[in-house]
């Protein structure tokens, strides 16, 4: 149950979010730094092109990266993410992060494939404070999965899971533990199964994830027809039943689905509209910032390109430069259900001030 008090900040804070949208300036820093730490990866995805990008050799330190947290915190910012690629490639530094940041009272979440998630490696991040470890599984079937991300990923994203529940088992620790599944062609037929299969390993939660034609955003999206991945056709009608049956379990088991029936609801809208889909007002650019293992700040691919070397963040989140791309995000026309920017109508805010 969500107390009062939490609701009206929720409301002041995405007041001053809608605010900033109107007047196209920032009135207030982002609730969350999102550390890409390195565009490596042992996986190739078949909806993921980042493993595709040129490697370069100058990633961000660990001593530039605490420079940054320590702005962060002077500005309130809450939460601070770790991602790749997978951020466990570079594992030395992401723990080192984590446990800076965790010692500065951020919430931190670290998301992973599960590939380098060792028993050893398990305690670690609980000694080191991590809040929130969310691992991909994107099937509930080792061939689904593994037709995906590659072979073995599947018993891999298991066995880590089960261990970090063992993990916190035995030592008391708080930690979050969750899923996320990419929704796509490939594998829409067994959502209802993986939310099963989250239950019956020990998950705490579930994330549905509509797939993006191109997670790097470097290119616009065209030919859906031609894309493998998309749903469409008579596996529309298929993909709406598999939706109502997980509004259905969501209103039994509220809390276990992290989406909201909104967000779910529109998840057949997404794949049938195309081009054509719009969910409403994107705060890409206002409610969180985006470094990239290089140091630049960037919104899915709408720049601002301003590389956090340059001066002070703090500085560099209201700069000219970067209001030009918030500008872009309002006219951006690439369908995106991404859950890492909050999308909203003001109906919904209104729904929340009236409960």
């Amino acid at each position: 149950m969500v107390e009062p008090t939490q609701k009206l900040d929720y409301i002041k804070q995405y007041l001053k979010y809608l605010i900033s949208y109107t007047v196209n300036y920032p009135l207030s820093y982002p609730k969350e730094i999102n550390f890409q730490m390195t565009n490596r990866c042992p996986l190739k995805c078949k909806m993921c092109n980042i493993s595709k990008l040129q490697p370069k050799k100058d990633e961000l330190t660990v001593k530039d990266m605490k420079i940054i947290l320590n702005e962060a915190k002077n500005w309130g910012t809450k939460y601070v993410s770790f991602v790749g690629g997978e951020a466990l490639v570079r594992k030395d530094d992401t723990i080192e992060l984590i446990k800076y940041a965790s010692k500065s009272s951020f919430h931190t979440t670290l998301i992973s494939s599960g590939y380098f998630l060792s028993e050893n490696v398990c305690n670690t991040l609980i000694n080191a404070g991590l809040n929130r470890l969310t691992i991909s599984l994107d099937g509930a079937t080792k061939k689904t999965h593994d037709f995906i991300r590659g072979e073995g990923a599947f018993d891999t994203a298991l066995s880590s899971m089960k261990r970090m529940v063992k993990t916190r088992e035995n030592t008391g620790d708080g930690i979050r533990l969750d899923l996320s599944t990419v929704v796509m062609s490939y594998n829409f037929k067994e959502l209802v199964d993986v939310y099963k299969l989250a239950k019956k390993i020990g998950a705490d939660q579930i994330f549905y994830q509509a797939v993006v034609m191109d997670n790097t955003y470097k290119s616009t999206p065209s030919d859906y027809e031609k894309c493998d991945f998309w749903i469409r056709g008579q596996e529309l009608a298929e993909l709406e039943n598999v939706i109502k049956q997980l509004l259905s379990i969501k209103k039994k088991d509220e809390n276990f689905i992290f989406n909201s029936s909104t967000y779910l609801k529109l998840i057949p809208q997404y794949f049938r509209l195309k081009h054509r889909f719009s969910p409403g007002r994107c705060l890409a650019g206002y409610i969180g910032l985006n470094i990239d293992p290089y140091g630049f700040i960037s919104v899915c691919g709408l720049g601002p390109d301003i590389n956090v070397k340059e001066g002070k963040l703090g500085e560099l989140w209201k700069d000219k430069r970067f209001n030009e791309t918030r500008k872009k995000i309002k006219h951006c026309k690439i369908p995106c259900l991404m859950l890492c920017y909050d999308k909203f109508e003001t109906a919904e805010l209104l729904k929340h001030l009236i409960s």
